[in-house]
């Protein structure tokens, strides 16, 4: 193996496993463990014992980790778009943003659950109004937000019911997603009801 092979295969072992620390930071999901797993098994293999094959090794171990991030995001996207969707455009401090959301019929007002980004969630929670778009239709609303962690028992098992029976199988999509991809620590999950003006 010659020198530029072996300092281009330990870039991307070393590439790998700087990725899935970041990844490790801000959420811990299998895709991120293995990656840092294979970056360090790759490092020390190169370094300890070099081998022709190295360079096609490290590319195919690089890949495995994006594959499985993007092949896991496609697959959970298109099954959530498979079920009923909303659209909210909510006015933050950084703009416009738009979420596309399940709905659930909770009492007299439509209800989402939203892994929602800090801008996002402030917004949400100070009641702000915003732009509700379902089945066509758009409407202004004014949220009133609960941080999930604020839900007594009963109240986070009546969302989590009426998800499942809207939604069945579909809400398999989000366990994979946490067990693969993790939950960012960044995101604040809020349940909102979305009452009209």
């Amino acid at each position: 193996m010659n020198s530029t092979t072996r300092t281009i295969s330990l870039i991307l072992a070393a590439a790998t496993t700087v990725a899935a620390v970041v990844l490790l930071l801000d959420r811990v999901g299998v895709v991120a463990i293995v990656a840092l797993l294979m970056g360090l098994g790759l490092a020390v293999k190169v370094w300890f014992r070099p081998g022709k094959n190295d360079l096609l090794l490290s590319i195919g171990l690089v890949a495995i980790p994006i594959i499985a991030w993007f092949g896991t995001v496609q697959y959970v996207i298109s099954t959530w778009e498979s079920g009923e969707v909303v659209e909210l455009v909510i006015d933050t401090d950084a703009g416009p943003h738009t979420a596309r959301l399940w709905v659930m019929d909770l009492g007299e007002h439509p209800t989402v659950y939203y892994d929602a980004e800090a801008e996002a969630a402030a917004s949400l929670l100070a009641g702000k109004p915003l732009q509700f778009t379902r089945a066509g239709e758009t409407t202004t609303r004014t949220p009133v937000a609960t941080r999930v962690e604020d839900l007594s028992e009963a109240e986070a098992n009546l969302v989590l019911a009426a998800m499942q029976e809207k939604y069945g199988d579909r809400n398999d999509a989000a366990t994979i997603w946490y067990v693969m991809l993790g939950q960012s620590q960044k995101k604040v999950p809020v349940v909102v009801n979305l009452v009209p003006l």
